[in-house]
């Protein structure tokens, strides 16, 4: 965005020059260096925790050099310390991690309080940042989920997935790192090379020996690749989960037995049906794709589903033992 605003203010486009102009607050600023505008309009935010990995802080704050932005790392673990010793001190009890011999209500409790403990401090340095640096004005927060998360609810309720925009909302995991690709080589920026061959992972569970221990497609449950497959079919393709598994029985035939397949439509649809709730804070997005998720603001209706999938599981399981007691045949005719 910055390249394209320095590209029009070079070829004479007044408006937009008019308008960088208020945004930064200083009348007589012509930006001319991509990473110099960068560094007026973008602040970005490493919020660390005992169980962040140096490797991630290394990735952000080079990245941050090379686009320019303005900088800022921090620990969550004051802040983190205080909310869990307010429950303590009421309850008396002190969660721990599963790593730590605590139960899955622990763990996940202990991972949610400090995703949420991040957009708080989001939204308080979006509001006071430039205030502290002497500059007029705001910033406005971004958010992180991208299509595939949203779509099967792997996001904590109120973290940084909610913002007041979310530049990457309407984008699959999948096309996102092929557009990282290629910002990689178009606009010289190497850091986002060890981004790309970086395990996606949230990095709230305690490390191992200093190493990330916790991935985001283990957490899943399914990759991110397979993931984007069930956001195609149920959205473009209008697939419930019995016509979806006779889809994937099919493509999936050299990879997969028709009981695995199964398994990975039921989770699949599990999960989607029961994170529903979590759409209704779904953060503006600019959706270009048309398998964006669903708007469910206002349309509540899915809520309702039976996270169970009772008669559609059924239809699965029955064709999955008719496939299993037949002599071995090619998959082929399967539609």
């Amino acid at each position: 965005m910055c390249r394209q605003v320095c590209e029009a203010v070079r070829s004479g486009n007044q408006e937009v020059l008019a308008d960088v102009r208020t945004i930064v607050n200083q009348s007589s600023y012509t930006p001319q260096d991509p990473r110099d505008l960068c560094g007026h309009i973008l602040t970005t935010c490493y919020m660390a925790s005992e169980n962040s990995s140096q490797e991630t802080c290394s990735r952000a704050r080079e990245l941050a050099q090379q686009i320019g932005s303005h900088h800022i790392s921090l620990s969550i673990d004051p802040a983190v310390k205080a909310v869990m010793g307010i429950f303590s001190l009421v309850t008396g009890k002190s969660p721990l991690f599963a790593a730590h011999g605590g139960s899955s209500r622990e763990n996940l409790a202990l991972q949610n309080v400090q995703a949420r403990i991040r957009m708080v401090l989001a939204y308080l340095f979006a509001q006071l940042n430039l205030w502290s640096r002497g500059v007029r004005g705001g910033l406005l927060v971004l958010g992180s989920a991208n299509v595939d998360e949203s779509l099967l609810g792997y996001l904590t309720k109120y973290d940084c997935s909610s913002a007041d925009i979310n530049p990457i909302g309407g984008i699959s995991k999948t096309d996102l790192r092929a557009f990282v690709h290629f910002c990689t080589e178009r606009f010289q920026l190497p850091a986002l090379q060890s981004i790309l061959s970086a395990l996606p992972t949230a990095e709230l569970e305690p490390l191992a020996d200093g190493q990330v221990s916790q991935t985001d497609e283990e957490d899943m449950g399914m990759t991110y690749a397979e993931l984007s497959v069930y956001g195609r079919l149920r959205k473009v393709a209008k697939m419930g989960p019995y016509s979806m598994f006779c889809k994937l029985l099919s493509t999936w035939r050299h990879l997969w037995t028709p009981r695995q397949v199964a398994d990975k439509v039921k989770r699949f649809f599990s999960k989607y049906s029961m994170n529903r709730h979590k759409m209704t804070t779904l953060t503006p997005a600019y959706h270009a794709e048309n398998y964006s998720p669903d708007d469910n603001r206002f349309d509540l209706r899915p809520f309702l589903y039976n996270t169970g999938w009772p008669w559609q599981f059924r239809c699965i399981e029955n064709q999955v033992l008719q496939l299993e007691r037949a002599e071995p045949q090619s998959l082929d005719g399967v539609d």
